[in-house]
């Protein structure tokens, strides 16, 4: 924080001679990004807290406070957008807000799960380990690297636009990044609920029980994901022409199926992200990361500067940019961390781009005969087609015998209740 404070307070001040901003809401977007650097700032330096519910695998302590402070900053920004002038900045504030209360839980989380987890400093007794404190230290790091590349990947190329093709541009791409980037945080709360057990049976060193796991937990990721991703191919035209009217509803369904195309091949591989952390091999990792995050920004900057792609590279570079890395580094590396054979994986790949066409070929066939013209209809249509999907995921995903186990779960749950 001491270190990246001054260049963030910098770039607010001189924001509009770095990144094209219209002048009339130059004040607006620099209080955004004042809320923006404090909300990274108190993230980044208060303790870990999060960590007690991952070692203890009560990841529900979490995730359940996550949805109602997310609740909330809906219902908050609701209510300052319809009483008060809109600002821009009010997003940024309601994040602030969010992580102040989500820390709060973290911490009363942290001291209930783990209450052993004090510093109790005898006589004769060392503070620390160094060789742990060197292991934590030099893992952290290269995990700040790796999301340098995921930044790299996922931010600067609308920086890029901005810089190279002006605001207007940069804010039709943003528009088509908003459910893309809603989709990458449930594919990360998703994988994340499945880490703890993973690191638990590769301490016991159990690879039985790792497969295991890793199967069942690729194949629900799967069954998950592929139907959101359906439904934005199938009835993104319908969604933006309702949510921005004013804008080429067809350009923007393009722009955002580019962006989302590479979870029709990496839906049901996102959990094999957790291996890393799991084996300690962040390192290869986030080089493999900050590496293709700088080959898709200079494969960016080149067609756009040199092309007429414009908007279009802008979308699209970084997605597959990162399917080729899944492709050629995640998949097959993590299975030979986990002591498996390097194509382990990939029939699950297939059966995701199967389940995957599957979905969206269906999803066109019975479009025509959905309602449409309102918000209303289009949600039921997205409903329609998400049951289907999932009938037809079920079938596809699972097989004969782990289908039982999913039917027997639910209805012993459903018993219970």
């Amino acid at each position: 924080v001491a270190v990246l404070i001054l260049p963030a307070s910098f770039f607010i001040a001189k924001m509009e001679m770095i990144i094209d901003v219209p002048q009339d809401i130059l004040l607006d977007v620099k209080m955004l990004f004042s809320f923006v650097f404090f909300n990274f700032f108190l993230s980044t330096g208060v303790p870990n807290w999060n960590c007690a519910t991952y070692v203890t695998n009560r990841l529900d302590r979490q995730y359940i406070p996550q949805m109602v402070t997310s609740v909330f900053r809906c219902v908050f920004l609701f209510i300052v957008l319809s009483i008060f002038v809109p600002h821009v900045w009010y997003v940024g504030f309601a994040a602030s807000l969010v992580s102040i209360m989500t820390l709060a839980v973290a911490w009363y989380n942290a001291h209930k799960l783990t209450p052993e987890l004090r510093i109790r400093l005898k006589k004769g007794e060392r503070l620390w380990s160094g060789s742990a404190v060197k292991e934590l230290v030099s893992s952290g790091i290269w995990s700040s690297i790796s999301n340098v590349g995921n930044m790299l990947l996922s931010g600067l190329d609308l920086i890029i636009c901005n810089v190279m093709l002006g605001a207007t541009e940069m804010g039709i791409v943003s528009l088509t990044k908003i459910i893309p980037n809603y989709m990458q945080q449930l594919s990360s709360s998703i994988r994340s609920a499945f880490a703890p057990e993973l690191t638990i049976n590769y301490a016991k060193k159990n690879l039985d029980a790792i497969y295991t796991d890793i199967n069942r937990a690729m194949k629900l990721t799967s069954i998950v994901m592929t139907i959101p991703m359906a439904c934005v191919v199938v009835l993104g035209d319908c969604f933006f022409a309702l949510w921005v009217p004013s804008q080429d509803a067809q350009l923007l369904q393009i722009l955002s199926i580019l962006s989302i195309l590479g979870y029709m091949f990496t839906s049901g591989t996102q959990i094999l992200y957790n291996v890393f952390d799991t084996v300690n091999k962040v390192k290869q990792n986030s080089i493999a990361m900050i590496t293709s995050g700088i080959i898709s920004a200079l494969i960016t900057f080149i067609m756009v500067k040199f092309t007429d792609y414009g908007i279009f590279a802008v979308a699209g570079v970084s997605t597959f940019v990162n399917l080729a890395r899944n492709m050629g580094f995640t998949v097959p590396i993590t299975a030979k961390y986990l002591g498996f054979k390097w194509y382990q994986f990939f029939p699950q790949v297939a059966t995701t781009v199967i389940s995957s066409l599957v979905l969206i070929g269906i999803g066109f066939i019975i479009k025509p005969v959905l309602p449409q013209g309102s918000w209303i209809t289009l949600i039921l249509a997205a409903v329609v087609i998400g049951i289907i999907g999932l009938i037809i995921n079920v079938g596809i995903v699972l097989n004969k015998s782990e289908r039982a186990f999913l039917f027997n779960k639910i209805k012993n749950k459903l018993h219970l209740e």
